[in-house]
């Protein structure tokens, strides 16, 4: 009987609890929660949040103003936060990454231990002028054709780095010394255990053991389940805006932003290794790295 008491007490707390905030399904996936991150969370919302995000992949909060310590603090929720070194710690549309768009990808999936969780901060921004578009590799496996399915059960994907990012370039035949991975072109999602389809179109070079034409003709097919416009969501940013997204269910995208200054987003991530370190060819001051974005430049790695 005192156990049925007590989680009638729980399920009333977390009643009461959730009334500190608000919760709006985005469409076509993801949750906004309207709640000041700056202040106390109240009781049950940490553990309401984290619940959210497994469910929905990706969480908005508008109108925030987090200075970098408190986004930080914020995302050590969802796990271990990246140090500021050696990581860009800010995106801007005259920074490092370049202004041009962005074709879909998953960071750092070509490595064998990807980033978890991303997430930006508008701090700066014309509202209303950039986005960033995200897909949902849950969601197609879920709605994915049988025949579709069949075709990719128990295949492994080869996914690189690539070289120019503002559309698909890499190759079937990826070179030695480019960064790289094989790894299940479905996998169970690491903390949920959800079927996932993890192929891109900026990084994944081709499904193991076919063919050039059907291997391309098999990842197109998946990329029209991934990228049908049905299914994306975009988000246009405002100032205040954050964006926490799940880096291993959703991939992301985003447009040109040549011209679209001031452009300022504050960038936390949740990952066990940094980019140098899980790429230690590269150097932090490696002049190829503030080179490399997303206007066309390259990349260059040789052998």
């Amino acid at each position: 009987m005192s156990e049925r008491l007590d989680t009638v007490r729980i399920q009333e707390k977390d009643a009461m609890a959730q009334m500190a905030w608000e919760e709006r399904p985005i469409d076509p996936f993801g949750m906004e929660i309207v709640i000041p991150l700056d202040a106390p969370l109240p009781d049950g919302f940490e553990r309401r949040m984290l619940s959210l995000f497994d469910e929905h992949k990706l969480l908005l909060f508008r109108d925030q103003r987090l200075d970098e310590d408190q986004q930080v603090r914020l995302l050590s929720l969802f796990g271990k936060v990246l140090g500021a070194k050696g990581e860009f710690r800010e995106i801007s549309s005259d920074g490092n990454l370049g202004s041009g768009p962005l074709t879909w990808h998953s960071d750092l999936a070509f490595t064998d231990d990807p980033f978890k969780i991303i997430s930006l901060h508008a701090v700066d921004v014309n509202d209303g002028q950039s986005w960033t578009g995200f897909a949902n590799g849950v969601t197609a496996m879920k709605r994915m054709p049988p025949d579709l399915a069949a075709r990719i059960e128990g295949r492994d994907a080869v996914t690189a780095l690539a070289m120019i990012q503002s559309h698909r370039t890499v190759d079937h035949d990826v070179p030695d010394y480019v960064p790289q991975q094989k790894r299940p072109a479905v996998i169970p999602h690491p903390r949920t255990g959800e079927p996932t389809l993890y192929v891109s179109d900026m990084q994944t070079a081709r499904i193991e053991g076919l063919g050039r034409e059907e291997s391309d003709a098999l990842l197109d097919a998946l990329f029209s389940e991934l990228y049908a416009p049905d299914r994306i969501y975009r988000h246009h940013w405002n100032n205040g805006d954050l964006l926490i997204w799940d880096n291993i269910a959703l991939q992301h995208s985003r447009c040109d932003l040549t011209g679209m200054t001031p452009r300022r987003l504050q960038r936390v991530c949740v990952a066990d290794k940094s980019f140098f370190e899980l790429l230690p060819q590269f150097r932090i001051d490696d002049p190829r790295i503030a080179a490399w974005g997303s206007d066309g430049k390259k990349l260059e790695l040789r052998a």
